[in-house]
């Protein structure tokens, strides 16, 4: 009787630690029909935005590091480590939310993918309820300013998702396409000023040099003609002397080189 009662205590307690869709049944979402994605529209609002919300919505529920976010320029893999305890057994599956953008027609168009797959055989996947895209896009949502409630959630979605609204600083600012223009608008416009100035710079060096070339000019005019030729004259005697005497160092290098092979010899 005593090991007919463990069985079945052991047995529970590893099914309860398995992953179960009847546990959305508690959850305080509506809908729990199983579907492969779903999709959004966000009129006006930018893609770098909502891709930041995305981010930031996962962020907040990821103080113990469960979350591995891929970020890319039109989409976002977020992808969870999960363990399923089995009674003689253990799968170890790999939760999926996929998010594809595209930012047209001044809208983002959003497209969510939740599944999760075998570890060992990416081909046995399996998706999620429509409950887990419900929170996911109140979040973003809400994080965006679009959406004033805040979904809390009960049950297994609860241990992946944090059910603590978000700070201030956590809401995403100019989420608008026409305010990211405009801010990277002003961002190069301040990259443009920035090389004018390096030109600005460059040719008033250049201008200033020719400047003391030309009044260095205008001083050799300024002398006296004669006191010139008879500096031309002298400085031209320097470059002679110093021509004779290279030649008589070079004069002597080949004289000591010659020795030194009589020496040899």
């Amino acid at each position: 009787m005593r090991i007919y009662f463990f069985i079945l205590a052991f047995s529970l307690f590893f099914s309860g630690c398995s992953f179960k869709n009847s546990s959305f049944k508690n959850d305080n979402l509506i809908n729990e029909e199983i579907i492969k994605s779903s999709k959004r529209e966000f009129d006006k609002i930018s893609k770098d935005a909502v891709l930041e919300a995305i981010k930031k919505s996962f962020a907040l529920s990821n103080k113990s590091k469960q979350f591995q976010i891929n970020s890319y320029r039109n989409y976002i893999l977020v992808q969870r480590i999960n363990f399923d305890y089995l009674i003689f057994a253990s799968n170890v599956k790999v939760e999926n939310w996929l998010f594809e953008l595209e930012q047209k027609d001044n809208k983002t168009y959003v497209k969510l993918s939740i599944f999760d797959e075998n570890k060992f055989d990416d081909k046995i996947k399996r998706y999620y309820s429509s409950n887990y895209h419900e929170l996911i896009w109140n979040r973003i949502e809400h994080l965006l300013g679009l959406n004033d409630k805040w979904i809390n959630c009960k049950g297994y979605i609860c241990s992946v998702f944090s059910s603590n609204k978000p700070l201030a600083k956590d809401y995403i600012k100019d989420v608008l396409i026409s305010q990211r223009k405009a801010k990277l608008q002003a961002i190069l416009n301040a990259k443009i000023e920035e090389k004018k100035k390096k030109i600005q710079e460059e040719i008033l060096k250049e201008y200033e040099a020719y400047l003391d070339f030309e009044e260095k000019e205008q001083e050799k005019k300024k002398q006296n003609p004669e006191s010139l030729k008879i500096k031309e004259e002298f400085d031209e005697l320097l470059l002679l002397k110093d021509k004779k005497s290279l030649k008589k160092e070079r004069q002597v290098d080949i004289m000591d080189t010659k020795l030194e092979k009589i020496n040899t010899n």
